[in-house]
């Protein structure tokens, strides 16, 4: 499931071996393409552009990519082709055994989809050579840790918490937040406190714990790393009657604002 540039009508393409060494191109995922098998050495990437590369057939002289989303039923008897005009990768010369062909694919693919791309081909003699190669993007809902600080309003009390988020599609953290959709944003947000909200010596009110509070709700991606979020914090409350003993639990809206993990052992470090 390859990529295409879909931004300019072609998108521009390298022959490795033969060219100067590219500008840096590390923070751009490359996928290895085995024509001869049809297939990619991973899993595709989606929501960024990234770089396809592999060994044309010998004797290139113009390789056209295209892809195409595969439907749900596995019909692949009218996929759509896009773009229109096809990635293309031009070497200086016909291609040998040892040069190895670079596309990059603008148009971010979707997650949780089956693609097919289409290599074509073209040799100096006009003769041309159609190959597939069958993908697909992470179907899998992803989950991140971070820590953060939170204001819960009713009792007037900071604390600090770690929290997990859960996301309801695959993500990407290094794709660009500008115009994204609302679910690489927002996720539900499950957490303890790591500092106690008691009073003092548990007066009116202690940890749901031992020393951990529950902490429920949602965050928001604000960058690939800060979040903001609100929801509940759950703690036990004494009864206002003094001859009732028995705490019972008790609930105060929060707000937040977490840093992902990651990022905070790269600060540790």
């Amino acid at each position: 499931m390859l990529l295409i540039s879909a931004a300019p009508s072609v998108a521009y393409g390298q022959n490795i071996s033969r060219a100067a060494p590219p500008a840096a191109t590390s923070p751009i995922a490359r996928v290895a393409v085995d024509l001869a098998a049809g297939a990619f050495d991973r899993v595709l990437p989606f929501d960024i552009p990234f770089f396809i590369t592999g060994r044309p057939p010998v004797g290139t002289t113009n390789l056209e990519v295209q892809y195409a989303a595969v439907p749900a039923s596995g019909d692949l008897s009218a996929l759509v082709w896009l773009p229109e005009d096809g990635a293309r990768w031009q070497p200086d010369a016909p291609s040998t055994a040892d040069d190895t062909f670079l596309v990059v694919v603008n148009a971010p693919l979707k997650p949780g989809r089956a693609y097919r791309v289409r290599f074509v081909a073209s040799g100096e003699r006009s003769e041309i050579v159609t190959k597939f190669a069958d993908g697909r993007t992470a179907q899998k809902n992803y989950v991140s840790v971070d820590a953060g600080v939170l204001f819960a309003g009713d009792i007037s009390i900071g604390a600090l918490y770690v929290g997990t988020n859960i996301y309801f599609r695959p993500i990407i953290k290094d794709a660009p937040l500008y115009g994204a959709a609302l679910g690489q944003r927002l996720a539900l947000t499950v957490g303890l406190t790591i500092s106690s909200v008691a009073d003092e010596n548990n007066r009116t009110r202690s940890d749901l714990f031992w020393h951990q509070s529950l902490v429920l709700g949602a965050g928001f991606r604000l960058t690939s790393s800060l979040r903001g979020g609100g929801g509940v914090l759950v703690f036990q409350q004494a009864d206002p009657n003094p001859l009732v003993t028995q705490k019972s639990a008790a609930a105060t809206w929060y707000v937040s604002f977490s840093l992902d993990l990651d990022i905070l052992r790269g600060v540790a470090r």
